[in-house]
């Protein structure tokens, strides 16, 4: 079994590429996806980065980290 990475990052890797692709409707519907598999958005959690890439995805010049 190899160390693929997990459900949860894979759907953060698409949501990254679709606000950098400006495919906001698709990365509106990766977002919910990841509030549906995620518990919680814990500072360091993959939901929570998800947020942070919205953010900066919407607010380029803003340090949302």
């Amino acid at each position: 079994m190899t160390d693929a990475p997990q459900l949860e990052e894979q759907v953060l890797a698409a949501l990254e590429r679709a606000l950098a692709e400006g495919q906001l409707e698709a990365a509106e519907h990766l977002l919910r996806a990841l509030e549906a598999l995620c518990g919680d958005a814990l500072p360091g959690s993959v939901l929570a980065n998800a947020y942070l890439a919205v953010a900066r995805d919407l607010a380029p010049g803003c340090s949302c980290d």
